[in-house]
């Protein structure tokens, strides 16, 4: 009980601001796979108040995990509030196989499990090129991806409190497409440009970044 009087803490206010003062809307809520099912949701990250931002932007059904990385555990205070909130250590850069179990144990269990693919905060204000833990952990467990955009909280908190737009897109779930539960190389890296594509599909053409010709070529095919 005591995680969930520290999530209301954050909950309740942020969402009072959004409804009340902000220009922080939220589409797309309606894609979000009925509880108790588990979901990974992969999101692009601009700034430190997209956690904020997407955590508020849930329902209350949707109560969210995090993975985070293990440098944020290492004092003894921050470390108890943040496996209090549902957060799971994982060391950047390595193949940390502990936070991959732990992360799958608890999709299999129901968590909305958030994600950022790009694995740290975009220095471009546009998308960057995605990795694979994501689908990873769709496949091993099942369950589904949630692909959903975020933009506008560049200017950070201080944008929202001064009413900049801000914008939450959630996308349609899907399942990554292979056979058996091992990917080969050259299939992750098709998987994991299919999740990012997706993404960058929810969000303006400004924020493509890296995957700016991929998503102008798919867009004149479309179209043609």
């Amino acid at each position: 009980m005591l995680d969930l009087f520290f999530y209301l803490l954050l909950w309740i206010p942020l969402n009072l601001l959004r409804l009340i003062w902000s220009n922080w809307k939220i589409e797309g809520r309606e894609n979000l796979p009925p509880r108790p099912q588990g979901m990974i949701l992969a999101v692009n990250h601009l700034h430190w108040s997209d956690i904020l931002v997407i955590g508020a932007s849930l329902p209350l059904s949707h109560r969210p995990w995090w993975v985070a990385k293990v440098e944020l555990f290492q004092h003894p205070i921050t470390a108890w509030w943040f496996r209090t909130m549902h957060v799971i250590p994982i060391r950047r850069g390595q193949r940390d196989l502990a936070a991959l179990e732990a992360a799958e144990e608890a999709l299999k269990q129901g968590a909305v499990l958030i994600m950022f693919p790009e694995g740290h905060r975009s220095d471009t204000k546009q998308l960057q090129q995605g990795r694979g833990g994501a689908v990873r952990l769709a496949v091993r467990s099942g369950c589904p991806i949630v692909p959903v955009a975020i933009w506008g909280t560049e200017a950070g908190f201080g944008g929202i409190l001064r009413r900049s737009p801000v914008r939450v897109r959630f996308g349609k779930p899907y399942h990554p497409q292979v056979e058996g539960d091992k990917i080969p190389f050259d299939r992750m890296s098709e998987l994991t440009d299919e999740m990012m594509l997706r993404i960058a599909a929810l969000m303006p053409e400004k924020y493509w970044g890296y995957y700016r010709e991929r998503m102008l070529a798919e867009t004149t095919a479309q179209s043609s």
